[in-house]
């Protein structure tokens, strides 16, 4: 088959979460054109090399707010923007399936990737849509939002578990949607557990947008230098392949991706955000963690208290992050204990893939 596959590039965690799938695509003889932008789809070119097909197409920008009055603020100007680079990404696409044919299209969490002449699918974990508040109307009406653009794939898929599951309201406990309608694949995570000895005390992975994740890096560089131990930081540029080395600290610009499985295996404890998919990997793994939510971004806000109250992972927010003080309580976590099987939910993924022709939801 000839698949469209399409990454929102909201950080790194979507590219890096559809790497095994895209994989297991390729060598199953599928042809795979692959869309994103920035530093996702650099991310994606260098794992799957330059010989696959690749459009930058960009995809609507992230709602982020400093607090929950600026957050209703920016909510109304937000949605208009939102639907114009909707339909730009829709008109992008639609020239790239008019100069040839495809079979499948394949959309993690771009929703201006689908068609209605071939089978689309979405994957989210982001089926209710919180905000700083909790405002039930609001979230209700964000299951209402997904729904709408469900009926216009052939299934909506959930990298997480029914039960026992790993991203709590964000896709359970729906109101408006039926969850059985859903497809709950379990986690996925270019990432294998490996039995290596856990010889990195700390590895500190910076990622998110933009200025984010500058100021992330701003504000834990001068506090590393308090931790004991063999240290790892990743600052999550993939423009740059540099590395430093500084005492019992090593520091790489970017790092591919069987040099971050060796790493996150080795790793006692990781720092990082609270991404979704960084929780993924961490489960694959099996490794504790700090975490420090991208500040504003309310899905990794809510992820960040959901494993706090679990006792998964700690999670503190970025103004008052100390590492000396936070690595002590990460260390009593237990992390995530269940039993985690990537190949298992990629098979999942190419079962619905192949077999499901119509929505659900209509």
């Amino acid at each position: 088959m000839k698949i469209i596959y399409a990454v929102c590039s909201w950080g790194l965690g979507h590219a890096t979460r559809s790497l095994p799938v895209i994989r297991k695509l390729i060598k199953e003889n599928n042809e795979v054109t692959i869309v994103s932008n920035g530093r996702s789809l650099e991310l994606l070119k260098k794992e799957l090399g330059r010989e696959l097909k690749y459009f930058g197409i960009p995809d609507y920008p992230m709602l982020l707010s400093e607090n929950s009055r600026q957050f209703m603020a920016k909510s109304v100007v937000y949605w208009p923007s939102f639907i114009a680079r909707m339909e730009s990404g829709l008109q992008k696409l639609q020239k790239i399936l008019e100069k040839r044919k495809y079979d499948r299209i394949i959309s993690d969490a771009r929703y201006d990737m689908y068609s209605r002449k071939i089978p689309s699918f979405f994957i989210s974990h982001q089926i209710r849509i919180m905000n700083p508040l909790r405002i039930q109307m609001f979230e209700r009406g964000s299951e209402i939002f997904n729904l709408f653009f469900f009926k216009r794939f052939c299934g909506a898929i959930v990298p997480d578990y029914k039960e026992d599951n790993l991203s709590g309201d964000l896709s359970h406990n729906l109101k408006k949607i039926d969850e059985n309608k859903l497809h709950y694949v379990g986690v996925l995570s270019d990432f294998k557990k490996k039995n290596t000895k856990k010889d990195i005390d700390y590895l500190v992975s910076i990622s998110g947008p933009e200025p984010q994740r500058t100021m992330l890096e701003e504000k834990l560089l001068p506090q590393v230098d308090d931790l004991k131990g063999k240290i790892i930081i990743t600052l999550g540029k993939t423009e740059n392949m540099d590395k430093f080395n500084r005492k019992n600290i090593e520091t790489y610009s970017f790092l591919p991706k069987d040099k971050r499985e060796d790493f996150l295996n080795r790793a006692k404890l990781v720092i990082s955000r609270s991404g979704y998919s960084t929780i993924l990997d961490l489960a694959v793994i099996k490794t504790k963690a700090l975490m420090t939510p991208t500040p504003g971004q309310i899905e990794q806000e809510y992820l960040g208290q959901y494993h706090n109250r679990k006792g998964t992972f700690y999670s503190v927010n970025q103004n008052s992050i100390d590492l000396k003080r936070d690595v002590e309580i990460a260390k009593k976590t237990t992390g995530v204990n269940r039993k985690c099987d990537v190949d298992k939910s990629v098979e999942n993924i190419m079962n619905i893939v192949t077999s499901v022709e119509k929505s659900p939801f209509i």
